[in-house]
């Protein structure tokens, strides 16, 4: 051990004591952080995934240049040899160069720190991804370096091991990626794949990159660097041996071989893994612990999936990442979940004179489909399988037609979702009032289709809300779209009603909606008070124009202490909106950005963290959204528990509701005084009061004078049997149409809402296991500028600063030693 520190020592005095090292380090600050911080304010995101993602090929350059003299330089000045006769081993030789090396990429690494350091200042960054990252650049780090190190050893000239350690950093960087194993793979099927596993730097790294340290990945690591260590030592003790070389390359070839069956062999072994991300999103989440161990029959799941030698080369492993997922399911659901895996050929499905288990399954609805797939330098199709069944007790069996790399983050939901909807005596059922309009179809237009040959109806229904029902019933909900009328009333065994943008409701409809509110139902009310049109005038600018919707729902929700408030919304925090104008040349569409505060966005800030429903939810538009007002003295004494789920940012402020056009003093921000925060979606749960109590049963009007009441021949009053409810109140219904329903958060949190007021908050808490957005605060320009500059050359600055002074020190020293001597 004391050679091995001598040895230490020893290079890092040379590192240090000269410009070399202040120039290394302060170089790769230069490139490392410069490259990362180029776009950094542009995408806005606080996480350090991009950096550790251009790293490798960053130290692919970087760390060769370290080791390009630890043996060249005693080589070529004839000091190996008695290096080698000093009273040191090899091996204390090649450990204390090779820590030596280690140290100095370490301190390289700690330079970067103002980066984590910034992403805390201005955001909300996961510690635990960064800290994992930052683990995962340091065995990456060992890695080169030990392979640099041996390269090192064969070469007297520094640039020649220079060039020689880039390129075999560079291949086993390039043989992880799935580009260099779909070019393998396209000229020889299945050896890309294998490189991949096996050899590939890229592919072990990748984990480490999200935040996840595997087993599997770290014995990569480990086993590469020791290799590479004891091929150094071996070479420096047997060089000058007969048949040296000979000698020398069957022991490398003997040790690759080692690696790379140390790798295939455990690539399929899960040793152990640990999660570093703040939520453990990559974990099975303790939720989903919850309901498997609640099963009251074992869950049998089924993978049906092709043999990875007929996968194309990015889904070769994903048979091993369902799996690994399936074995946490068996682990957490203790014999309470099993699976079984069956590996299919898509050819087989056309043999028509035998039964196969492709033909059987088929009638299930498991059949194989395409993917995409890259052979022999030609994009080509390939037919997979990929599916997943379940089978719980009786139940018929629940199918997961299509497992790919896009959803296989989603794969714990989609399947904790379907066991959990698989033990519920019946499928939950949704009731939908959302308004639709039935248009005649253009007589042009259907005359240009009849000369076509195609046919068409005669009207279209045209349904800003068509998602919401598909989004419902892909996720197992039964759901009823009814319009709320005598004809139409709530169905006896609906769970939850939606009411999406209320218009001139009657009182029998509120009369409905409370009814089955206060029988213990759970509503989902999203009201639209008002909507803008907008009209370019060309240079003179832009026309905005309001539009009361008048939804008459206060009358009811008064009663429970809540409304919606009646004047506009606005919002410093805003987002732009693509307006397409006038045709140019009449031909080509002008889009106009167009950024006003009626375009509201809420950020992970204006959402409540306590709430399963909006812990974790990406930026939410809230398209001309109102504000709610909220009594609490009256909810205190109805009992009612209220809990705010979103609100605006604290630059939010009112404008008087005024029909007409928009005037530059609605749309300019306020003093800071008149500027406040405002509750927009809020969750209600309790005993709601009759708001009918004592009151005549209001009727249904006729037809014809449809929004009109009428209270002739008055109902028998309907007997309540008052229970528990839930309500969820959001003051916008535009972020649920089709234009802006898949985009941002809003069919999280339409979702999470729905599953919570129905289900429970278990799925919410399943759904919810992902990243979080994670955006940036408001920073100024001169704010950007100022971080740009501390993060890129703060430290270069320092380390010229530190070395410049280490330098002259030295030179000092030397001058007073010559002159004393």
């Amino acid at each position: 051990m004391r050679n091995i520190l001598t040895i230490l020592k020893r290079e890092l005095r040379a590192y240090f004591n000269s410009a070399i090292a202040y120039i290394f380090i302060i170089v790769f600050l230069l490139i490392s952080v410069g490259l990362f911080m180029t776009d950094f304010f542009l995408i806005s995101i606080a996480d350090m995934r991009r950096f550790f993602y251009s790293l490798p090929v960053i130290l692919c350059v970087f760390l060769p240049a370290v080791t390009m003299r630890l043996w060249a330089e005693d080589r070529k000045g004839n000091t190996l040899e008695l290096l080698l006769t000093f009273p040191v081993k090899t091996h204390e030789l090649v450990l204390g160069k090779f820590f030596a090396s280690l140290i100095f990429y370490v301190a390289a690494l700690i330079s970067t720190i103002p980066v984590p350091l910034m992403l805390i200042f201005l955001g909300q960054p996961d510690v635990g991804a960064i800290i994992c990252q930052y683990i995962g650049a340091v065995f990456l780090g060992s890695f080169f370096l030990a392979l640099g190190i041996l390269v090192s050893g064969f070469c007297k000239d520094q640039i020649v091991s220079l060039i020689l350690a880039m390129m075999a950093c560079f291949v086993f960087f390039l043989l992880g990626t799935d580009f260099t194993a779909g070019s393998i793979d396209g000229w020889m099927p299945g050896l890309g794949s294998f490189l991949k596993s096996s050899l590939g730097l890229a592919h072990h790294f990748a984990a480490f990159q999200k935040g996840v340290m595997d087993s599997r990945d770290v014995l990569y690591f480990l086993i590469g660097t020791v290799i590479f260590l004891l091929l150094n030592g071996f070479w420096l003790e047997t060089r000058l041996r007969p048949k040296a070389r000979t000698i020398f390359t069957a022991t490398c070839l003997i040790s690759l071989g080692i690696f790379i069956l140390a790798n295939f062999v455990f690539s399929d072994i899960p040793i152990g893994r640990y999660d570093f991300t703040q939520d453990k999103i990559y974990t099975v989440s303790p939720a989903s612990i919850k309901i498997l161990q609640k099963l009251k029959a074992p869950v049998t799941a089924k993978l049906f999936i092709s043999p990875a030698d007929k996968m194309p080369t990015g889904m070769k492993t994903i048979e091993r990442d369902i799996r690994d997922k399936l074995d946490e399911f068996q682990v957490a659901a203790k014999g309470k979940f099993n699976y079984k895996v069956f590996h299919m050929e898509a050819a087989n499905v056309e043999k028509e004179d035998e039964d196969t288990l492709e033909k059987s399954i088929g009638e299930k609805g498991i059949r194989p489909f395409q993917v995409r797939s890259v052979e022999a330098d030609e994009v080509g199709v390939k037919l997979i399988y990929s599916s997943l069944s379940l089978a719980y007790k009786e139940k018929p069996e629940e199918i997961i037609p299509q497992i790919i790399n896009q959803n296989l983050p989603d794969l714990e939901y989609i399947v904790i979702s379907k066991i959990y909807k698989m033990t519920l005596e019946r499928m939950p059922h949704v009731a939908l009032v959302a308004p639709y309009v039935e248009r005649v179809v253009d007589p042009q237009m259907k005359q240009i289709l009849q000369q076509l040959g195609q046919g068409i109806a005669e009207k279209y229904i045209d349904d800003e809300y068509e998602l919401v029902p598909k989004l419902l019933e892909y996720e197992g909900y039964r759901v009823s779209r009814i319009k709320l009328t005598e004809d139409e009333s709530i169905p006896e065994d609906v769970d939850t009603l939606v009411v999406l943008e209320p218009e001139k409701l009657n009182e029998r409809q509120r009369f409905e909606i409370n009814n089955f509110l206060v029988n213990g139902g759970s509503v989902f009310l999203a009201v639209q008070n008002y909507d803008f049109q907008y009209r370019t005038l060309g240079p003179k600018g832009l026309q905005v124009s309001a539009i009361d919707k008048r939804p008459q729902i206060n009358q009811l929700l008064q009663n429970w202490g809540v409304t919606v408030d009646e004047d506009f919304l606005m919002d410093s925090q805003c987002d732009v909106v693509s307006l397409t104008g006038e045709k140019l040349l009449g031909i080509f569409s002008v889009s106009s950005p167009v950024k006003l505060p009626i375009q509201i966005i809420i950020g992970s800030e204006q959402m409540n963290k306590d709430i399963s429903i909006t812990s974790r939810l990406p930026i939410v538009f809230y398209l001309w959204g109102t504000a709610l007002n909220l009594e609490e003295k009256k909810l205190k004494e109805l009992n009612l528990d209220a809990k705010t789920l979103l609100t605006s940012s604290a630059d939010a402020w009112k404008v008087k509701f005024h029909s007409g056009n928009l005037n530059k003093a609605d749309l300019d921000m306020p003093a800071a005084q008149k500027r406040d925060v405002f509750p927009l979606a809020v969750m209600l749960q309790g005993q709601f009061p009759d708001a009918f109590k004592g009151k005549e049963v209001p009727q249904w009007p006729p037809e014809e004078e449809e929004g009109e009441e009428s209270y002739e021949q008055p109902e028998e009053e309907i007997e309540l049997e008052p229970q528990s409810g839930k309500l969820i109140l959001i003051g916008c219904a535009q972020t649920f149409n089709r234009d802006l329903f898949d985009k941002g958060g809003q069919v999280l949190f339409f979702l999470n809402s729905i599953d919570a007021l129905t289900l429970g908050e278990d799925l919410v808490h399943v759904r919810s296991k992902q990243p979080i957005d994670r955006s940036l605060k408001k920073v100024s320009a001169a704010a950007k500028a100022g971080w740009r500059l501390a993060t890129t050359f703060l430290v270069p600055v320092v380390l010229s600063a530190i070395g410049s002074l280490r330098i002259f020190i030295r030179k000092r020293s030397k001058w007073v030693y010559l002159k004393t001597v």
